[in-house]
């Protein structure tokens, strides 16, 4: 098809159609987790469309909030994704000489900006629940928009900051479609409001649509080089950072993103259960408890690929001395005691929210904390994966092996929901003595494992 001279009428489709293979189709390990993400979010739709199709076993006031809940889950999924565990500017898809417009650009940086697994999963669990359940075809169709909502806020607030406009009207009208969204939302979870949810609703919804069209109107001529907002890539030591290790350094330097995000998920999660405990309506967040109460998500984000998120010094260590004792001891002097942190927040909370029917889950923090160790030696030796890239929630879950992370909750989980104490020290022991096995070979400086090694930290990501 021909195009009128000075335009590239052809390079969005190609875009977002590598865009979409990048990130549904990647190679290796990230395939297989996509895939079963997806045949998860496929399995819980189709749980809950049954669900709503048997809508007379459900009492009259949870269908609502189930509802409610789902919106909520929603918007804060796709809102959230661009701004934790780190900020994503908006950043033009095409480079300033192309003959392709500011708008042009910005609409396009939009459409991208929609390709992501959360968001991707959170539309396949919509859209297979609308065709289990069609019924209900206007509750979820409402959730649609909501969706797509939070999307045009979240990019309209970062198109804002990108071109340095956060003092621009623009800017305030999409924090207060944000407020009317919290509160619109948080009415239909219960909270007694004193103004129409009907308006907040209106205003939720329709109102970021509205301003992204006005933003591509006003804003987005400025979506050039020549306003855009310079990023610095070099970090800056704060005082406190200056009184740390190199090790230290490069850890944190690393790894805050996600250790940030995974404390604060575990505190969000072990809050919440700890209040519908109080109440006595622990629902399927019980089921989940284990999983923020014993300090798995540390190891999951991070620490079952420790040498991967280091593997600089890691791999300066391998050229100059091999295997030696010091990357053991450099992986317990790091991993020790963000576990140790991890329990203290885990007891902390237990003993400030839960009853004392529950403190018997105490002992559970030390005796997961060693096997839970030995599996991250196993996958940062192993199983190490270089992260040379800024670390971003879309990518986060790939940072590890997904099998050693699967081996890591599946560990506690069982730790957790097996009733007999002295099963739970003998699966603890047995699997901590299989460290004896990598730290052998870390300690006799073992070929084979040393070339594995520096050829996993070698490779191209």
């Amino acid at each position: 098809m021909a195009h009128q001279p000075g335009r590239l009428g052809h390079f969005l489709p190609y875009l977002l159609g590598r865009q979409l293979l990048a990130v549904f189709w990647p190679a290796g390990e990230r395939r297989v987790a996509t895939l079963l993400i997806g045949i998860t979010v496929g399995l819980y739709s189709l749980g809950l469309g049954y669900l709503l199709n048997h809508a007379d076993t459900i009492p009259g006031v949870a269908l609502p909030k189930l509802l409610a809940a789902i919106n909520t889950t929603l918007f804060a999924t796709v809102l959230m994704a661009d701004f934790l565990p780190t900020y994503r500017t908006v950043e033009r898809p095409l480079p300033e000489p192309l003959p392709v417009s500011a708008r042009l650009n910005a609409v396009t940086a939009f459409v991208l900006d929609l390709v992501s697994v959360r968001r991707a999963m959170s539309l396949l669990f919509l859209l297979v629940v609308v065709a289990v359940a069609p019924t209900f075809w206007q509750p979820l169709g409402l959730s649609l928009l909501v969706w797509l909502s939070a999307a045009a806020l979240s990019f309209n607030m970062r198109l804002l900051l990108s071109v340095g406009r956060w003092w621009h009207p623009l800017f305030w009208l999409n924090l207060l479609c944000l407020l009317a969204a919290v509160f619109w939302l948080g009415d239909g979870l219960g909270w007694q409001l004193p103004i129409s949810t009907n308006w907040l609703r209106v205003l939720a919804i329709a109102g970021p649509l509205l301003l992204w069209v006005v933003a591509l109107r006003l804003v987005a001529p400025r979506f050039s080089a020549r306003y855009m907002v310079e990023r610095t890539t070099e970090p800056t030591d704060s005082r406190w950072q200056n009184r740390l290790s190199p090790e230290w350094k490069l850890y944190l330097r690393k790894t805050w993103p996600a250790l940030l995000m995974g404390v604060s998920f575990k505190l969000i999660m072990l809050v919440a259960t700890g209040i519908l405990l109080r109440k006595g309506d622990a629902g399927f967040m019980k089921s989940l408890f284990y999983f923020s109460f014993l300090p798995v998500i540390s190891f999951t984000y991070v620490n079952n690929n420790l040498l991967g998120y280091c593997w600089v010094a890691t791999a300066n260590e391998l050229e100059r001395l091999g295997l030696t004792p010091r990357l053991l001891t450099g992986y317990l002097r790091l991993a020790l005691p963000v576990v140790f942190v991890d329990c203290l927040l885990s007891a902390g909370v237990l003993l400030a929210l839960f009853p004392r029917d529950q403190w018997k889950q105490l002992p559970l923090l030390p005796l997961a904390s060693l096997p839970l160790l030995a599996l991250g030696l196993w996958g940062s030796l192993y199983k190490a994966k270089p992260i040379r890239k800024n670390i971003d929630f879309s990518t986060i879950r790939n940072n590890a092996s997904t099998l050693m992370n699967l081996l890591s909750i599946g560990l506690a989980a069982v730790l957790y929901l097996m009733p007999w104490w002295w099963a739970q020290v003998a699966l603890a022991l047995v699997v901590t003595l299989t460290a004896v096995v990598p730290v052998r070979r870390i300690l006799t400086n073992h070929g084979p494992t040393r070339r594995q090694l520096w050829h996993k930290l070698m490779q191209a990501q």
